[in-house]
């Protein structure tokens, strides 16, 4: 029982991909503390909520795709395609993980936070995965979804959804996340084919470094074994970002 026990929880926990969910609700915990930079107990329910809305996201997308994955070499293995978790039970971890994320956000940073937080599901889960079988493009739409998570957090705080610094915050990851999600596509088309705030001086330098290096993809073919490369510098870019942006709001 124990061994069942052991492998059940190993299953749900890469069901979860916490290693990019993770992620996800830092940038919601930075949109947060840029609005209010004090360790309180509701930020931590906040970036919690959005951690599990995220983790419901995350499963309710490998739900709707559980035909395609068995297709592909990368995603066969996955926990619902390998019947490692039935397909019930993953409706069921899906709907604990939303409802509890729903809840926390909820009685933490209020209700419209709630919403952004059901929004941000219903354009990933309904408008992005649909449209991503249709065309490459989708990744635009696509992106808007790395750019919420840091609104729900600053609206939690109670901020403003079109105050100047979010807006900003949030065009910065909506940017990012489009050649992201094309650096995926380059690495596995193949396996898809067949199935206003300070510290703007370092960020400016960042940015026009990440420009330059990625200047290459002009010239250079990216294959899947460089693709990693990329992949690194715009994930290290974004961590720079989040640290520099929760450094400012400690000094200040």
């Amino acid at each position: 029982m124990k061994n069942n026990s052991g492998n059940n929880l190993k299953y749900y926990l890469e069901l979860s991909k916490l290693k990019i969910m993770i992620p996800v609700s830092l940038t919601g915990f930075t949109g947060y503390f840029i609005f209010n930079p004090h360790l309180t107990f509701n930020l931590f329910l906040v970036s919690t909520g959005i951690l599990l809305m995220a983790v419901s996201a995350s499963v309710l997308n490998q739900i709707q795709e559980a035909g395609l994955d068995i297709k592909m070499n990368r995603t066969h293995k996955r926990p619902i395609p390998a019947k490692n978790i039935s397909m019930s039970g993953a409706i069921l971890f899906f709907l604990a993980n939303l409802i509890a994320g729903t809840v926390l956000i909820y009685s933490a940073g209020g209700f419209r936070a709630a919403i952004i937080g059901l929004i941000t599901l219903v354009w990933y889960n309904g408008i992005y995965t649909c449209s991503k079988r249709i065309s490459a493009f989708a990744v635009v739409p696509g992106a808007v979804t790395g750019a919420l998570p840091p609104l729900i957090g600053w609206v939690a705080a109670g901020g403003g959804i079109w105050d100047k610094p979010i807006i900003f915050l949030e065009f910065l990851f909506f940017i990012g996340q489009i050649p992201h999600f094309w650096l995926l596509i380059l690495k596995y088309g193949e396996e898809y084919k067949n199935a206003g705030i300070p510290i703007t001086g370092i960020l400016l330098i960042a940015s026009f470094y990440l420009i330059w290096i990625f200047s290459d993809l002009l010239k250079n073919e990216v294959n899947a074994g460089n693709s990693r490369k990329y992949s690194i510098l715009l994930d290290s870019y974004f961590l720079l970002v989040l640290i520099l942006l929760i450094s400012d709001r400690i000094i200040t």
